[in-house]
């Protein structure tokens, strides 16, 4: 009974519902106000800016600034030298007495370096003298025996033979006069050489032996090394193929970077042999270095040109330059 009544309460409801719709009616949504989204807009590049213009580059500071070489002039390297280098070492042997230098001292030639024990040669020296005045009393009586002799000779009351034999004696004591006055002088040359004398001018580069050593002459003991610095070489070493290029007499314009010394010197000697080994020759140069602010062993670069390029031209005196900063020049538009 309850399904009947539900179904005809469907019914009713569907007659009165059907009027309402008609045909096309389409049932809608509320309308609602559209918002509109504005698209974003694209994002606006500031523009690059332009590239900054290359700037001039800082004036570099430089120290010593150098005349401009000559056209076609060669450029080397060269080394300073002693002019003269001498390793001294004994003449005779003995004890070391004294050394009256010490290295880097100054020393004129004939100075006194180094003093060894002279008493042996002392003794030596006496007992050749007496050797010698032996002699000399053997060949005055040699003599007188002679002259008796010879009288008698002359007179054909002694034979031949008896003065040849005295003739012969007073030969050999001429002859012993002569050695042990040979003696007598070896003595002395002993005593003098017992004193190492400086054999020029120079510095003394090392002292190798101290009070009490004993110095030998086999084998040679050395003493001190001597170099003598005035005037002081600079030795270049020139390529094969620069031969042609170099001879002596050229200027060469010598800049040493160490001390920032620049001096002007002819080329003095050139050596002609090659080096086997480096294919290269030697050119030597002597450079005044009265006030030894030259060193040896100092590097060189060399310029050879026919002409000066400094002051001080041939003179060959050297030049100290200054530390100086070179001002950038105005750009000119």
């Amino acid at each position: 009974m309850l399904r009947k009544n539900l179904t005809l309460a469907s019914i009713l409801l569907l007659a009165a519902v059907a009027p309402a719709c008609r045909e096309g009616d389409v049932a809608r949504l509320p309308e609602s106000k559209a918002t509109t989204v504005e698209a974003p807009k694209p994002a606006t590049t500031a523009p690059a800016p332009a590239a900054a213009a290359p700037t001039a580059p800082a004036a570099v500071a430089q120290a010593g600034d150098l005349p401009a070489a000559p056209t076609g002039a060669s450029f080397f390297s060269g080394t300073t030298e002693a002019h003269r280098r001498s390793t001294l070492t004994p003449k005779v042997s003995s004890s070391v007495l004294r050394v009256h230098v010490r290295d880097g001292d100054i020393v004129k030639e004939g100075q006194p370096l180094v003093t060894l024990d002279t008493q042996d040669f002392n003794l030596r020296l006496q007992q050749a003298e007496a050797g010698l005045q032996a002699a000399k009393v053997q060949l005055d009586s040699a003599k007188l025996d002679w002259n008796r002799t010879k009288s008698l000779l002359d007179d054909k009351a002694v034979p031949q033979s008896q003065f040849d034999m005295v003739d012969a004696r007073y030969k050999g004591a001429q002859a012993g006069v002569l050695q042990a006055e040979t003696a007598v002088a070896m003595g002395r040359k002993a005593l003098r050489d017992a004193t190492v004398h400086a054999p020029f001018n120079g510095i003394i580069v090392k002292r190798m032996v101290n009070e009490g050593e004993y110095a030998t002459v086999m084998p040679a003991t050395p003493l001190v090394i001597i170099e003598e610095v005035n005037p002081i070489d600079l030795r270049v070493q020139i390529p094969s193929t620069e031969m042609g290029k170099v001879k002596e007499g050229d200027m060469l314009h010598v800049r040493f970077p160490a001390t920032q010394q620049v001096v002007d010197v002819r080329l003095t000697r050139v050596v002609a042999a090659l080096d086997p080994h480096t294919r290269t020759f030697s050119a030597i140069a002597e450079i005044p270095n009265t006030d030894r602010s030259m060193r040896t062993g100092l590097y060189a670069e060399v310029t050879v040109s026919g002409k000066s390029t400094t002051q001080e031209g041939t003179s060959g005196k050297p030049k100290q330059l200054a530390a100086r900063t070179k001002p950038a020049k105005d750009k000119k538009d």
